[in-house]
């Protein structure tokens, strides 16, 4: 099994992650902890070896059991922040998606594919979204109109 790109030492972590944009009549499929209360897209670790469109269709199969199909890069960021008591350096790529079928993911809330995963996925319209707390916070105003370009953004959070 392939190792995820991320490395840390005792006092930073790098991580590589690649995420979707996943758009349904005026909504956007988002993600949070069963607990918790900030939002984040779809998406995960990009394995060592692994391009990033390759991990974001594995990802999403794990995470939705959803098969999909990576329109084109919009994003792409580098976020400084800190993860727990570490400063942690994230490169994120940014997908804009959709799925093979439809039907494939449910209207209404619900839990991640993945095994023991305490991760719940929901739709909500482009409105409701921006009034929650959510990473990326540039999609906030980015979503309303997305480059036909690769936009790059570098964020301190």
């Amino acid at each position: 099994m392939r190792k995820d790109w991320l490395f840390s030492d005792e006092n930073s972590i790098c991580n590589y992650r690649t995420t979707g944009v996943l758009l349904r009549n005026g909504k956007i499929l988002v993600q949070r902890d069963k607990d918790g209360t900030e939002y984040a897209l779809p998406g995960g670790h990009v394995k060592i070896g692994e391009t990033s469109e390759e991990a974001l269709i594995r990802e999403y199969k794990e995470e939705t059991g959803a098969d999909i199909l990576c329109s084109r890069l919009i994003w792409v960021e580098e976020t400084f922040w800190k993860w727990g008591n570490k400063n942690a350096h994230t490169i994120a790529f940014y997908y804009l998606i959709s799925l093979k079928n439809e039907a494939d993911i449910p209207d209404n809330y619900f839990e991640s594919h993945k095994d023991n995963c305490a991760v719940l996925l929901k739709w909500v319209t482009i409105d409701e979204m921006k009034g929650l707390v959510i990473y990326p916070t540039f999609i906030k105003e980015k979503i309303d109109n997305i480059s036909k370009t690769i936009e790059h953004f570098v964020s301190y959070e």
